[in-house]
């Protein structure tokens, strides 16, 4: 009996470094980065439009919309109609669409 149960000590020996070998490493844990305060002077809105050298976003003024009226009447297509507001073709698309002016200027 006494090789019996050392044949089981060294069956459990040698699986022991088996076990070992399966364990996974313990996943490390993500962290999010610190944030960096802003300084306070500049607001991010114009910071971002200065470096990306978009204009600052504007409403518009009862004379915008006089002016986008005349020049959908005078049916002129919504890019050249855009070029006059100083604006871009698809907010004049949309303010156009809002205010029930149609810029068809098929014929």
């Amino acid at each position: 009996m006494a090789k019996a149960t050392t044949a089981k000590k060294a069956a459990s020996k040698k699986a022991a470094p088996k076990k070992a070998a399966a364990k996974k490493a313990p996943a490390k844990k993500v962290t999010a980065p610190k944030k960096v305060a802003a300084p306070k002077a500049a607001s991010k809105t114009a910071a971002t439009a200065k470096k990306a050298g978009a204009s600052k976003r504007r409403g518009w003024t009862n004379d915008d919309v006089k002016e986008l009226k005349a020049l959908a009447k005078q049916k002129l297509p919504t890019a050249k109609i855009a070029k006059a507001l100083k604006r871009t073709e698809g907010a004049t698309r949309q303010k156009a669409y809002s205010l029930g002016v149609s810029l068809d200027s098929r014929r």
